[in-house]
């Protein structure tokens, strides 16, 4: 009989759980399109693919088995974590995966799912007590008793370390020669996409981590990591945007589609990096304050009700939520004056970033 008590351990597992996250759900990144008629209907290029199904069907299960017990009260939360998912699906499954293969801005899509959106939306979910519930207790007792690797997550963890893993493989795998490489072997593309995936998942799971300090990272940490994500998406996109001349030639040998050039193939792509990429970001940064703001009322009128440390309460709350504010302006105007940069004369900028005397001819 699974006791309540059994269970009040789980919450301790929050450090590791990551690890078997990253297990469940490295399963559906491998997939790779093959090569396809120019003319084809995007519509017939599912990637249906057996093991892709079967990580996400597990991995739903294993939440949905958790959620029953009543460790997920809020239904926005459940339809968060299945909406990661559907991302992964949309991702690895859908036509955006073969398409990926073809078209520069495509690939931008679908790594956006895969880097942000479906990690933040499985974090938003908090989906670590349902997924220990919802795992078989000889999994669980297994990871508990693996010290090692409750150390390594905790390190991988660290704000710092996962904002650097979060922006390496993000620029590492955007070198021409590594990008190339990857498109054209299909094992190195599994890589990539693990790796994107990986470090998105470790990143939003310290965003979105339900402790506070000194338990966990605290509000300037978090709206740090945001900036500084954003910052580099902001600085890559920009690149690849105002840019002169194409970088990517696997995609010309894979099989370019859709009658579009290189040169604009690559900026559209860098648009979507640059300006949706950055702006899950700030939808993350309004939520993690939205939360901490609530999450500092509850401790204000909790000590306010016992009578105690009642102005030490209430100016912690202040300058706590002072404090994410003042971080989130930082990030909206660094994606406003990356906005006002993008529509203001792009070719301008171009030669701003010394590329004009690369254009051929």
């Amino acid at each position: 009989m699974r006791g309540r008590g059994g269970y009040a351990p789980a919450m301790r597992y929050l450090r590791w759980l990551s690890a078997v996250l990253l297990a469940l759900l490295s399963t559906p990144v491998l997939a790779h399109g093959g090569h396809v008629h120019e003319d084809v209907n995007p519509w017939t290029l599912w990637q249906l693919s057996p093991e892709i199904l079967l990580g996400l069907v597990i991995a739903g299960l294993i939440y949905w088995r958790g959620s029953r017990h009543g460790l997920v009260d809020e239904r926005w939360r459940i339809a968060a974590f299945f909406g990661g998912l559907v991302a992964l699906f949309v991702a690895l499954i859908s036509p955006v995966e073969r398409l990926a293969d073809h078209i520069f801005a495509v690939h931008q899509v679908e790594h956006m799912l895969l880097r942000t959106v479906a990690p933040m939306l499985i974090f938003l979910s908090r989906p670590q007590a349902a997924m220990v519930r919802g795992l078989p207790n000889g999994v669980c007792k297994f990871f508990a008793g693996t010290g090692w690797l409750r150390g390594l997550v905790d390190f991988l963890r660290h704000p710092v370390v996962a904002t650097l893993l979060f922006l390496f493989a993000s620029y590492f795998w955007m070198l021409p020669h590594f990008h190339d490489m990857a498109i054209l072997d299909e094992p190195i593309h599994y890589m990539w996409h693990i790796s994107l995936l990986a470090t998105g998942l470790i990143f939003f799971s310290v965003i979105f981590d339900r402790r506070t300090a000194p338990q966990g990272p605290g509000l300037g940490a978090r709206l740090g990591m945001f900036v500084f994500a954003a910052l580099g998406n902001i600085v890559l996109g920009a690149f690849l945007t105002f840019k002169t001349v194409p970088l990517y030639d696997a995609y010309l040998a894979f099989g370019h589609m859709w009658h579009v050039s290189m040169l604009t193939d690559e900026q559209t792509g860098g648009i979507i990096m640059w300006i949706p990429g950055t702006m899950m970001f700030a939808v993350s940064a309004i939520l993690v304050i939205h939360r901490w703001g609530s999450e500092e009322h509850r401790v204000v009128t909790r000590r306010l009700r016992t009578g105690r440390d009642m102005a030490v309460a209430s100016s912690g709350a202040n300058r706590t939520l002072a404090l994410g504010l003042a971080g989130f302006a930082l990030l909206m105007l660094a994606i406003v004056f990356s906005v006002v940069s993008l529509i203001d004369h792009p070719h301008d900028k171009a030669r701003d970033f010394g590329l004009s005397g690369q254009i051929p001819g």
